[in-house]
């Protein structure tokens, strides 16, 4: 593998740790929408049924038709922000078997210039032979 192969995979794997550490972001902001929304639907039922309980010109089935349509909205929207959260999480999973693949690490060098492995000097001589 040459220096401009090994730079070009560096490259790429600082490319994809900012694609992944973007993803996790991501997932947590929906993960706050998913809660903002919970959130919301209790304020929304617990108005609901304040105002419901005092009016007595609804029947029960009549409110509880009610409740059941703010229930299956919020359901409805945390569902959709469930399954973006998913395809984040596949396109994480994604990114990750990508990098996997080769069964090579890379070492990429700090702002020095020196190169820092985890492995024994003589096993980095021997790969090289």
């Amino acid at each position: 593998m040459s220096f401009m192969d090994r730079f070009k995979k560096a490259g790429k794997q600082v490319v994809d740790a900012g694609a992944k550490t973007m993803l996790k972001s991501e997932i947590m902001f929906l993960d706050r929408d998913i809660k903002t929304r919970k959130q919301e639907f209790g304020i929304e039922i617990y108005d609901l049924m304040a105002d419901l309980e005092s009016n007595e010109t609804m029947t029960t089935e009549e409110k509880e038709t009610k409740i059941r349509q703010s229930f299956d909205a919020a359901r409805k929207d945390i569902a959709v922000i469930q399954a973006k959260k998913e395809c984040k999480k596949e396109e994480m999973a994604v990114l990750d078997s990508q990098n996997g693949e080769t069964g090579e690490t890379t070492d990429i060098p700090p702002s020095s210039g020196t190169v820092l492995t985890n492995t024994h000097p003589q096993d980095a001589e021997m790969e090289q032979m």
